[in-house]
């Protein structure tokens, strides 16, 4: 009996070791997904960037991007600091930008369960919201003033991502991501020109659908890409890569808070939606080319927020696109930025 207690103590603590063995793999595997799952930089091409505004652009462009200062195999918690900037250069003669937009804040996630192929997170965060100007009160004539009108405001947001991983073997072949978002200003003061005519509080969602490549043989001459190929030891041998090759992303958001001028259903003001396609050959590495179109019912960009338009963007992306390389002989190796 005593022998039969021993054993099934040491097989519970052997299991213990295990589970959190485990844990800590992923741990540092669940914060590749937050990264993969953050929006992706771009540089437009010159007059193809919010074609269909009701200003002409030269370019626009978004830098956005997640510093992880806190994400151990010790715990399921992360921490990031986020900045997030996006430039419009308009088409007049100084090509001026007059306000940019600068969102910089940060961000909590929560590992919720214990499978990397069917995951489940939370994330709370905060954000501070600007265009970098700092006038005194003026009395709204007309359309705003775009040139040096002051903007700012904050807020603060949850949401919950949840997704589907296909995998063979190490080799990741395709995913299906979900997030849906909910995002207030309502806890923070903002300026008057906003009340009454802007969308505070807003819910959202988020879909990803995205395919990778498998190259291998990367040391002969020529480069093999087999979507269907069992990866094997020979593979190793000879090195591989594995990096995403499409994404479709469709997203959209919706104000529920109160307009002064516009009820409830008024979709034409309070709906933001967008669709984009990614495409990343193999000479590119973190990098895909861009098309994208979508509807602004209040326009993201800071003292813009009155126009509504539909647009389309073409150009470059670059973000957290995975990008897992093994050379002969190497440990396996993910290449990224920070």
């Amino acid at each position: 009996m005593l022998l039969f207690a021993f054993e099934i103590s040491v097989k519970a603590q052997d299991q213990d070791s295990v589970n959190k063995a485990d844990g800590r793999y992923l741990n540092l595997k669940y914060i590749d997904l937050y990264r993969n799952n953050h929006p992706l930089s771009y540089f437009s091409f010159p007059y193809v960037g919010e074609r269909g505004a009701k200003n002409k652009y030269v370019f626009t462009a978004r830098l956005s991007t997640s510093f992880m200062v806190l994400g151990t195999k010790g715990s399921r918690f992360a921490v990031a600091l986020i900045p997030d900037f996006t430039v419009r250069m308009l088409d007049m003669k100084s090509k001026p930008v007059y306000t940019p937009d600068y969102r910089i804040g940060g961000a909590v996630y929560y590992r919720l369960n214990a499978d990397e192929s069917n995951y489940k997170y939370v994330t709370v965060g905060f954000m501070h919201h600007s265009n970098g100007q700092d006038t005194l009160d003026k009395r709204v004539v007309g359309t705003l003033n775009y040139k040096n009108w002051d903007f700012s405001t904050n807020y603060i947001y949850g949401r919950y991502n949840w997704g589907k991983v296909k995998m063979d073997s190490h080799i990741v072949r395709r995913s299906v991501n979900h997030q849906i978002e909910f995002k207030s200003n309502g806890l923070f003061s903002s300026e008057d020109v906003l009340k009454g005519d802007y969308g505070f509080t807003r819910v959202g969602y988020n879909f990803s659908f995205r395919t990778y490549s498998y190259f291998y043989d990367l040391l002969s001459k020529d480069v093999k890409s087999d979507e269907n190929k069992t990866p094997d030891q020979s593979d190793d041998k000879l090195g591989w890569l594995n990096k995403e090759r499409f994404r479709w992303n469709l997203e959209g958001s919706f104000a529920i808070n109160k307009y002064d001028n516009y009820n409830f259903i008024a979709v034409k003001r309070r709906l933001n939606v967008e669709a984009t396609g990614y495409y990343s050959p193999f000479f590119m590495r973190q990098t895909a080319f861009m098309l994208a179109f979508g509807y602004y019912g209040e326009d993201p960009y800071n003292i813009y927020f009155k126009d509504k338009y539909a647009w389309v963007r073409f150009g470059i992306a670059v973000g957290f696109l995975k990008y897992t390389a093994k050379a002969s002989g190497k440990a396996y190796q993910s290449h990224g930025i920070n």
